[in-house]
């Protein structure tokens, strides 16, 4: 409470209560949402292609998550599918990379 009501007034504003939830939100992003998002990116496919990182992320994420994803060993592969879930969850700390 003594984020959003300093003086301790017993009252908080809108635009602190704003402030306040947009801070608390902002880094809320989990494994399981980054998978998703990935998912949509790889157009629903369990692994994701280089073309397709390239081509929806900016340069330097692309090649970061590219430099970072393990090839996909799942029975639906293709070559050169990179494995989104197993770098999502490292990302979280759930894995290693």
């Amino acid at each position: 409470m003594s984020v959003v009501d300093p003086n301790r007034m017993g009252v908080v504003t809108f635009q602190a209560f704003i402030d306040f939830m947009s801070r608390e939100t902002a880094d809320t992003d989990t494994a399981d949402q980054v998978m998703a998002s990935f998912k949509v990116l790889a157009g629903d496919k369990n692994y994701i292609l280089a073309e397709e990182l390239r081509r929806e992320l900016p340069p330097d994420q692309a090649d970061y998550c590219m430099a970072r994803m393990a090839p996909y060993t799942g029975p639906d592969g293709v070559p050169g599918a990179l494995d989104y879930m197993s770098f999502s969850t490292a990302l979280y700390g759930e894995s290693d990379l």
